[in-house]
């Protein structure tokens, strides 16, 4: 057990006790009574009580502060209704967006599942279309107007685990990546640790299958070269390899060959420490020889042994990824001299697309203080080509921060929603102090929930981000161009 506060205890697995395991309603899935409302979740504004900004972020709301003349609205709460009769889930992480006429449709990833400790046995939405059904992981769906107005909400993929980031593609599907690999021997229905490719344009759940060939691993996120059609893949297990997928054909991700990122010459090179901004490195790519090992759940790391074993670069924490200008960037949270992070660039020189390509790993950013940046994790490019970051840190702030061309960071938005064991308790992040991200500080025993999923309107007026606990939508507005952005 484990001591949360003066007044009670819970354990590891309580949130089966609170809310989840009550939501299974007659075997239906989450049903509308599934979850309480985040009315008086909120409760006071933390700019209301003393609360210190970043640089340049003045408050705009009770749950964030922004640079002046920026603006914000909120929906798509957990525990609010959808247009499909069920409830929002909780812990709103990865997102993609997409044109639909006037309006935009917003694929979001719920982290529920094995890795926050929720481990069924309920699915959200409809059993039907489950590829799982004792796995509570999925997506939602929602379309807005021009003015960030919700329109509609629905489940549209569930039955997975524990998807955390992801990926838009040209053709118009969002990449969902579920970051664990339980499987059968834990009790569940069927294998995890794959990649589903959800409709963005379908008004429902469906029965999606994985794409096996993007390999069984622990995935956090991806990207999608435009022009290519390659996919490639971020890995969160400590270490991690660095992947791409090279489909057979554009659009179809059904086969295809799996590689990991090697540095020509240096085998098994270690990016986590002593790296300079700037330096080219040069790079080539090893196949990836069984994507999908049958031994995966009980050895998590089958694929980067593979890597390994043929030379595959080391990296730490890997997070986010975002497609920019031919290049892939991407992020290592706990990587770095001081363990702050760093920002990568891989762009392709030789025979882009294929199998043989060759190309340059170079880092872009290394956290000198936790004032710069602390564990990047989502990430998206902006307009006018900055990295926007959402920080997963471990001290009791959270940031969104943004990258720009010219190699500066500065401060996007500041969460002010301070976390209460309630929500944590309703949404599956349950207090663990042997995880270390759940330590207690002083702003509210819990701190501050991370941001997640930031994903820019496709016209580039709106950015659409969570508060991932207690599960809030947001859509900021400004002048982009007055920040570089």
């Amino acid at each position: 057990m484990t001591k949360t506060s003066s007044t009670r205890t819970v354990g590891r697995r309580d949130v089966l006790k609170a809310g989840l395991t009550a939501a299974v309603l007659g075997g239906t899935g989450f049903g509308s009574a599934a979850f309480p409302t985040l009315a008086g979740h909120v409760g006071s504004a933390a700019w209301a009580n003393g609360m210190t900004f970043g640089v340049g972020l003045d408050p705009a709301g009770p749950e964030m502060a922004l640079p002046p003349g920026f603006s914000y609205k909120t929906f798509g709460a957990f525990g609010s209704a959808m247009s499909d009769g069920f409830i929002t889930p909780p812990i709103h992480d990865g997102m993609g967006t997409f044109q639909d006429g006037e309006n935009v449709r917003i694929v979001r990833n719920h982290e529920l599942g094995s890795g926050n400790d929720v481990f069924g046995p309920s699915v959200i939405g409809r059993r039907s279309t489950a590829y799982d059904r004792t796995a509570p992981g999925g997506t939602t769906t929602m379309i807005v107007d021009s003015d960030a107005n919700l329109l509609e909400s629905f489940v549209s993929l569930n039955g997975t685990d524990t998807n955390c980031s992801g990926a838009p593609t040209p053709w118009g599907t969002w990449l969902s990546c579920e970051e664990t690999t339980i499987g059968t021997r834990r009790g569940k229905d069927r294998e995890h640790g794959y990649v589903f490719e959800v409709d963005a344009f379908a008004n429902s759940s469906q029965n999606y299958s994985p794409h096996k060939g993007l390999g069984r691993f622990v995935h956090e996120a991806a990207a999608v070269d435009e022009e290519t059609g390659v996919v490639y893949l971020t890995e969160d297990n400590n270490p991690d390899g660095f992947y791409r997928f090279v489909p057979d054909t554009f659009g179809d991700l059904s086969s295809g060959v799996l590689q990991v990122l090697a540095i020509k010459g240096q085998p098994n090179y270690n990016t986590v420490r002593n790296q300079t901004v700037g330096v080219p490195l040069p790079v080539k790519w090893f196949t990836i020889d069984d994507p999908d090992p049958e031994d995966a759940e009980r050895h998590a790391r089958a694929v980067y042994a593979q890597g390994q074993a043929k030379g595959g670069a080391r990296f730490l924490s890997g997070e986010g990824a975002t497609y920019r200008e031919g290049s892939c960037v991407f992020g290592s949270s706990d990587a770095g001299d001081l363990g702050l992070g760093q920002i990568w660039q891989y762009t392709p020189t030789d025979d882009a697309g294929s199998v043989g390509e060759r190309g340059e790993l170079e880092l872009l950013f290394e956290s000198p203080g936790r004032h710069f940046l602390d564990g990047p994790d989502n990430i998206c490019t902006s307009p006018g080509g900055a990295i926007v970051v959402a920080e997963d840190g471990k001290e009791n702030s959270s940031f969104m921060r943004a990258l720009l061309p010219d190699g500066s960071m500065i401060n996007l938005a500041q969460n002010l929603v301070g976390i209460r064991l309630s929500i944590i308790d309703a949404s599956g992040k349950t207090y663990d102090p042997y995880v270390p991200d759940d330590d207690f500080t002083v702003a509210d025993g819990l701190g501050y929930s991370e941001f997640a999923g930031p994903r820019f309107s496709p016209d580039g007026t709106w950015l659409f981000v969570n508060i991932q606990v207690p599960g809030i939508t947001c859509a900021i507005t400004g002048d982009w161009g007055s920040l570089g952005l």
